[in-house]
């Protein structure tokens, strides 16, 4: 096959990508995705592989992350020929995980003459894993409206969907291929993925059911999410009216809703600094308001060299307004919220001056919610882009012990009114299948939604929008963790161990040779 067909079919695959993910919404596209890139990858060398694969990424990302010009030209300040230089080189950057994948695949059938159908899912499970992203995502995100699908995420977490997606575009293959070339069709490349699909179908039938049984039965507490509308340059720019509206919605709602256990509000929705030792916010912040919230702020206290050390920080208040607890962000965002190398390099700030640099938070503790009439609700506090990071979520389950519900606080405005908001509530949704725990996701311009322990966006708000949510949030309070929560990444280890394996075999094959 021509280079040129080789692209165009390798340019196809991306647009089946991006056009089957979150945003664009066409799913059964996620099942046709590699079937063009596995027919231009016939017969060719995996340095063309490479080629090829660096194309199928490089498309992907070009759908997926256009809303980055948006980023770096209204928040970095970027001019347009520049910020579209940056979005160049992440969608190259992230989009190379692909190409990896693909080079991967055509290596595993010249050297070791194995299938695509049985290496695509060893290859991009490996990658999606220990590929490092600034913008983590799974295909299998792209299943989040097909419940009966996704539920093997609490066995397997979200590696197993990507062997499901895998194995069916494997298959496809096989049987066109085999059509094509006139060849005989190789029964197990479609009966073992026919089969995956089969019992994954049957599985989430049965914990769809299992599960609505289990929510209809639980307590439940009364949580708000108010969304004000203000975003990331209205925290300096409307100073006061940011946090005032936030206190001015609350209140209207509590007027109408005397009932409500909980209030949460975004990340950094308190736009100014708090002592970390400070007692009581009541006067400053929660004035009127005479529920627990569950607010974003920035606070600080006072190194051992005397300069502050500041935290993004999610804030849990009694009814009164006393500070209860303090949850510090670990998962600081690269260039926004920290740099690479700058407490060995302290020069390089200079070079980032629209990015923070925040001190990394070391607990790992749930929130113990106060609700009336009933022990603390134990929550699992998540801070923006902490909800996308499967193993962060498991380390606090794991230190904290199970938490009853999930918690994020998040700032999105960065972004525009694209489809990010969107991708990011999506990718946040897969901790409730994870954990079986619901999940309240406030943020300031939108996506905030409640999310039931099935994974199902049950009430979301819209973008660029001011509003509230009241919903009736399932506690489950009786200790037990999924298979995933007990084990972790069991997938992306076996798949190393498969790759790494089949180096090994390849190199004493060719030296026998």
């Amino acid at each position: 096959m021509s280079l040129p067909r080789q692209l165009a079919l390798a340019a196809l695959g991306g647009v089946l990508y991006f056009t089957g993910f979150v945003g664009f919404g066409v799913w059964p596209n996620t099942f046709l995705l590699f079937v063009p890139v596995l027919f231009a990858l016939e017969g060719t060398t995996p340095r063309r592989a490479l080629l090829i694969g660096v194309v199928f990424g490089l498309v992907t990302n070009s759908g997926g992350y256009y809303w980055v010009i948006h980023l770096l030209t209204q928040f970095a300040d970027l001019a347009l020929p520049l910020a579209l230089l940056g979005y160049l080189l992440l969608c190259l950057y992230q989009g190379s995980l692909l190409a990896v994948v693909v080079w991967l695949v055509r290596k595993a059938d010249a050297d070791l003459g194995i299938a695509p159908v049985w290496s695509l899912p060893v290859a991009f499970i490996f990658a999606e894993h220990f590929y490092p992203l600034l913008f983590p995502s799974y295909v299998g995100n792209s299943l989040y409206t097909v419940s009966v699908l996704t539920q093997i995420v609490d066995v397997t977490g979200m590696t197993g969907l990507t062997a499901l997606i895998c194995l069916v575009n494997g298959a496809i293959y096989e049987v066109l291929s085999a059509r094509l070339r006139k060849r005989k069709l190789s029964f197990p490349r479609v009966v073992v993925p026919a089969a995956a699909l089969a019992l994954t179908l049957i599985y989430g039938v049965v914990q769809v059911g299992r599960w609505d049984a289990r929510i209809a039965a639980a307590p439940t507490i009364k949580a708000a999410l108010v969304q004000t509308n203000l975003g990331a340059k209205d925290k300096a720019g409307k100073r006061d009216l940011f946090i005032r509206r936030h206190q001015d919605m609350t209140r209207e709602l509590l007027a109408k809703r005397p009932d409500l256990d909980l209030v949460v509000w975004p990340e950094s929705a308190y736009n100014r600094y708090i002592q970390r030792d400070t007692r009581s916010v009541r006067r400053a912040v929660t004035d009127g308001i005479d529920v627990p919230v569950i607010f974003g702020a920035l606070t600080y206290e006072r190194g051992p060299d005397g300069e502050p050390d500041v935290y993004n920080t999610a804030v849990l208040t009694s009814s009164t307004g006393q500070v209860l607890q303090l949850f510090d962000k670990v998962e600081l965002l690269m260039f926004g919220e920290t740099i690479p190398l700058v407490e060995t390099f302290p020069q390089i700030e200079k070079l980032f001056p629209r990015s923070g640099t925040f001190t990394r938070g070391k607990t790992f503790e749930s929130f113990r919610v106060p609700w009336q009439g009933h022990a603390p609700v134990k929550v699992l506090p998540m801070i923006c882009y902490e909800d996308i990071i499967p193993t962060f979520v498991r380390r606090v389950w794991r230190e904290g012990g199970p938490a009853a519900a999930l918690v994020n606080v998040t700032n999105d405005s960065w972004y525009g009114d694209t489809h990010e908001p969107l991708i990011h509530l999506v990718l946040a949704s897969f901790r409730s299948i994870e954990t079986r725990r619901a999940l309240m996701r406030s943020t300031n311009t939108g996506i905030s939604a409640f999310v039931d322990p099935v994974g199902r966006i049950t009430q979301r708000t819209g973008q660029w929008t001011q509003e509230t949510l009241v919903a009736d949030v399932p506690v489950i309070e009786d200790g037990e963790s999924t298979v995933y929560m007990k084990v972790g990444e069991v997938l992306p280890w076996l798949s190393f161990t498969a790759v790494a394996a089949g180096f090994v075999v390849a190199g004493r094959r060719r030296k026998r040779r």
